[in-house]
C-alpha cells in the first residue's frame, strides 16, 4: 500500500471526503467576478491600509477582506435572481464609499473610524439580509454549515495547534522576537488583549475572504482549483512573517480549504486561525 493510499483515509476522517462537483457549477464569467472581488481585497489590504491602534487597524482591514466582498457577493447574486437589489445595493454602496474614500482622502478614513465603522456594519447588515433572503449564506460558506461535523474537530485541532504553537515560539527565536507585532503589547498585558481582540476582528473578515468568498465561489467552477487558488496567495501574503510560518501557511491553507469545503462553512478556520495566533502572541509576550 503506498503512502498516499494510507494517508487518504486519516485525512477524509479528519477532514472529510475529498471535494466533489459543485451542485450550481459557475461560468467563466462568475470565476471572473470572484477573481477580480479577490484582486481588489488583495489591494486595499495590502496598498490602502491604515496606520492605527490594533482594533481600529483590525476592523478597517475586516471592511476590505470581509466586508466588501460579502456585499459583492449579495450584489451578484441580486442581480441574478432580480430580487433583493434594492437592498444588495445600498449595502454594496456603503462599502464602496469606505473604500474609495481611502483613495482620494485618505486622512478622512485616518481621523474619522467610528463614521467609517458605522457604515460598514450597515452595509455588511444590508449584504447578509439580502443572501438570506435569497437563500444563499450557505452557498457562500458564510453561516454555520455542518457544525456537527467541524465543531468538534475543530475543538480537536484547536487543543492540538495551541500548545504546538507555543512549543514552537518558545524554541524558535525568529518567532518569539516577531510576535506580538504591535510593540505596545510587548511589554503590556492590556496592550496584548487589545491587540488580540483586533486581530480576531481582522481575521473574520481574512477568512471570510479565503475560506468563505474565494474557496466555496470558485468550488462552483471546480471544487480542487478552489482549494488551490485560496491557498496560494494565502501562503503569499505570508511571505513578510519568519520563514517557517511562510511553509507552513501553504500546507495550512490546503488543508484548510478542504476542511471548509466539507464543513460548509468558514467559521471553522476563523475560530482555529485566531486561538492559534492568541497562542503565539502570548507565547511571544511570555518568552
Amino acid at each position: 500500500m503506498s503512502l498516499t493510499d494510507r494517508a487518504l483515509p486519516l485525512l477524509t476522517t479528519l477532514l472529510g471526503p475529498a471535494p466533489g462537483a459543485s451542485p450550481r457549477p459557475a461560468s467563466a464569467g462568475f470565476v471572473g467576478f470572484v477573481g477580480l472581488v479577490s484582486f481588489f481585497a488583495f489591494f486595499f489590504g495590502e496598498e490602502q491600509g491604515i496606520r492605527a491602534e490594533p482594533l481600529v487597524y483590525g476592523a478597517w482591514r475586516a471592511v476590505v477582506h470581509g466586508a466588501f466582498p460579502l456585499t459583492a457577493a449579495a450584489l451578484y447574486e441580486a442581480i441574478v435572481a432580480r430580487r433583493e437589489r434594492l437592498v444588495a445595493g445600498l449595502g454594496a454602496a456603503l462599502i464602496a464609499a469606505c473604500l474609495l474614500t481611502r483613495l482620494l482622502d485618505p486622512p478622512l478614513i485616518r481621523e474619522n473610524p467610528t463614521s467609517w465603522g458605522a457604515a460598514a456594519l450597515v452595509g455588511v447588515a444590508l449584504g447578509a439580509f439580502a443572501l438570506r433572503r435569497l437563500g444563499l449564506v450557505s452557498a457562500w460558506g458564510l453561516g454555520l454549515g455542518d457544525w456537527r461535523f467541524w465543531a468538534p474537530r475543530a475543538g480537536a485541532a484547536i487543543a492540538l495547534i495551541v500548545p504546538s504553537a507555543v512549543a514552537l515560539v518558545a524554541n524558535t527565536p525568529s518567532l518569539a522576537e516577531f510576535y506580538p507585532t504591535h510593540k505596545a503589547a510587548r511589554g503590556s498585558l492590556a496592550a496584548l488583549a487589545e491587540q488580540m481582540l483586533g486581530i480576531g476582528v481582522d481575521f473574520l473578515g481574512w477568512e471570510l475572504l479565503f475560506r468563505g468568498f474565494m474557496l466555496h465561489g470558485l468550488a462552483r467552477r471546480d471544487p480542487v482549483l478552489a482549494i488551490w487558488a485560496q491557498a496560494i496567495p494565502f501562503a503569499l501574503l505570508h511571505f513578510d512573517r519568519p520563514q517557517v510560518e511562510s511553509v507552513l501557511s501553504l500546507f495550512g491553507g490546503l488543508l484548510a480549504g478542504w476542511f471548509c469545503l466539507r464543513a460548509r462553512s468558514f467559521w471553522p478556520l476563523f475560530l482555529i486561525h485566531w486561538a492559534q495566533m492568541i497562542a503565539v502572541a502570548s507565547a511571544g509576550f511570555v518568552w
